[in-house]
């Protein structure tokens, strides 16, 4: 049962991504028919993860409230069926507004279904959640195989009609095949701890510097001269290497804690300078390795910090304040590479890191 609920729970969180991440490889595309600026692609993102960000803490604790599963199964038809949408989109608000209401829906899984695994897995948490979370690279990896083709082949509208038929099979299979809660919480509880407020901040600069790099890592390489499909190749390297990142970081953190998420910030904030310099192959799979290993050293920290009745609410929490972040990236890196160029956009994600990096060092003792 519980390797079963974590597959399905993994399959869903892959297509999630997958939805999300399908923007960036048809931004060249979207701003050709559109006619919109690097700030406006941006905003793609923005739309979809500011509502996102804002769902988050109700989500965790309407999920132990009212059923994890319950809850899960409500995300997936829903941001599928929101999805699908898009193939009526013919303006660029149109696009925005599908966007916003998807991450509402999408916005509903992280929180129950994370709380879900850190109570089933309670001693091997990293491991499990470290599977999970392939969901990022592999979704992030398999958006440009399926949105480029259909694009090329159609429009690259359909490419949503096709992820959403994929994200729905899931949703009903869970919905079919795991009977019942898993966990209830008899009384959950709406706090959040005190020491959790830095790492949440933590976290906002963490994802912002993240899906600021991916939003326009594949038009970064277009700017170095790169066809669209070499850079889509390249968004979807990072990505699969990014699957044996998230797996090795959790693994790693049922190890030495609180010292692996330490080492990845410096190692990302040290690999993203050097990509800006050099633009070479290996960097993108160097940072794909360490990119996609925070999340589920993120997400094993954070549990840590949370008891059974309000583990839903601090997950939501600290995703919340992540995809704050999220939702400020894709457009400051935009609005930099229109003001300032590639080069001062990308130096500025190693500076994130780098500060976040350093808010765990001063935190430490407040968290402890």
């Amino acid at each position: 049962m519980r390797k079963k609920l974590l597959l399905l729970l993994s399959l869903g969180w892959i297509l999630n991504y997958a939805h999300r991440m399908a923007i960036p490889p048809l931004i060249p595309l979207i701003k050709e028919e559109l006619a919109i600026t690097n700030a406006q692609a941006g905003l793609l993102m923005t739309s979809l993860l500011f509502p996102y960000a804002l769902i988050q803490v109700p989500a965790g604790y309407f999920g132990d409230k009212l059923g994890r599963r319950k809850l899960v199964v409500i995300s997936i038809v829903g941001y599928s069926l929101t999805s699908s949408l898009i193939i009526f989109a013919r303006q660029y608000w149109h696009l925005i507004a599908i966007r916003a209401l998807y991450g509402i829906f999408a916005g509903l899984y992280y929180a129950p279904a994370t709380a879900l695994i850190s109570e089933i897995y309670r001693e091997k948490k990293g491991s499990a959640l470290g599977v999970f979370m392939v969901g990022p690279p592999i979704g992030s990896a398999i958006a440009p195989a399926i949105v480029i083709p259909v694009a090329l082949a159609l429009e690259w509208r359909y490419s949503f009609l096709v992820l959403s038929l994929m994200s729905l099979i899931v949703g009903l299979a869970l919905m079919l095949i795991i009977k019942g809660e898993v966990k209830q919480v008899e009384r959950p509880k709406f706090t959040v701890p005190r020491e959790v407020f830095s790492l949440s901040f933590m976290n906002f600069m963490v994802m912002a510097a993240f899906f600021g790099m991916l939003t326009f890592l594949p038009d970064f390489f277009v700017s170095k001269g790169r066809s669209v499909e070499e850079a889509s190749l390249y968004f979807s390297l990072l990505s699969i290497v990014g699957v044996f990142g998230s797996v090795a970081g959790g693994g790693v953190y049922d190890r030495i804690r609180e010292i692996s998420l330490l080492s990845v910030l410096a190692l990302n904030a040290f690999l993203s300078f050097l990509l800006v310099k050099t633009a070479y192959l290996l960097l993108v799979l160097l940072l794909g390795l360490f990119f996609y290993s925070v999340g589920p050293i993120v997400t094993a920290y954070t549990s840590e910090h949370a008891s059974g009745e309000n583990l839903g609410t601090v997950m939501g929490f600290v995703n919340m304040m992540g995809f704050f972040g999220a939702t400020v990236g894709p457009y400051f890196i935009g609005l930099l590479i229109d003001t300032a160029g590639y080069e001062t956009a990308f130096y500025s994600i190693s500076g994130m890191y780098l500060l976040s990096f350093l808010i765990l060092m001063l935190s430490r003792r407040d968290i402890r």
